[in-house]
């Protein structure tokens, strides 16, 4: 756990599949997104299996209140979420998913994060956004490097969320939703170090 003041941000690596973790980041999911955007205990549950070591957690005290999802997916889904014109989300298959090795280099797609709607217009996100530089940093301090991350955004908040962290919109998808991506290159590493040491975690020029 990482002390930020009166939250904490969990990078932990979920050793054990935890399945409270997977009903509370459900009942984040039940109270933000609609229906068909919301993601099923067994799919949850099959990239759990996968990779444990994909989530950016928000805690008040011991409840979870938000979360960033984070998959390093294989080159050929990559490439096909890039291509594509249509959104992906709670169908991207475990098998598609990834293991972290040191030394390896990986593209991931952050495929969800949300924040209970009970803690939103707090400023909370940029607690996010700072779980998001650290889980960065952390991999490429194990020798993990991170290449470049999709996302897509399905909310005006999430639209803002993505600008903040310095992804780039690259086109818009049926459905109106908008896809994004961001080069994690030795520029960018250099300036969410220097964020983090100056505390400035938004607004990202």
């Amino acid at each position: 756990m990482i002390d930020e003041g009166e939250y904490m941000i969990s990078l932990k690596t979920v050793d054990e599949l935890d399945i409270s973790l997977i009903v509370d980041v459900l009942n984040i999911d039940s109270a933000v997104y609609p229906v068909h955007l919301r993601g099923t205990f067994d799919e949850l549950y099959g990239r759990f299996t996968a990779n444990r070591d994909t989530y950016v957690l928000l805690y008040d005290n011991n409840d979870l209140i938000g979360y960033l999802c984070l998959l390093p997916v294989k080159d050929e889904l990559y490439e096909k979420i890039s291509n594509d014109d249509r959104l992906y989300d709670s169908d991207i298959p475990y098998e598609q998913i990834e293991q972290y090795q040191p030394h390896n280099t990986y593209k991931l797609y952050a495929i969800s994060t949300a924040i209970r709607p009970d803690y939103q217009g707090k400023g909370l996100s940029g607690l996010l956004i700072r779980g998001f530089y650290k889980y960065l940093l952390e991999k490429r301090k194990s020798n993990i490097r991170i290449s470049s991350v999709l996302s897509s955004a399905v909310t005006s908040g999430g639209d803002l969320l993505l600008k903040k962290m310095g992804f780039t919109r690259i086109k818009e998808l049926s459905g109106g939703y908008m896809l994004y991506e961001l080069q994690v290159d030795d520029a960018y590493y250099a300036l969410i170090e220097e964020r983090l040491d100056s505390g400035h975690t938004s607004n990202f020029q």
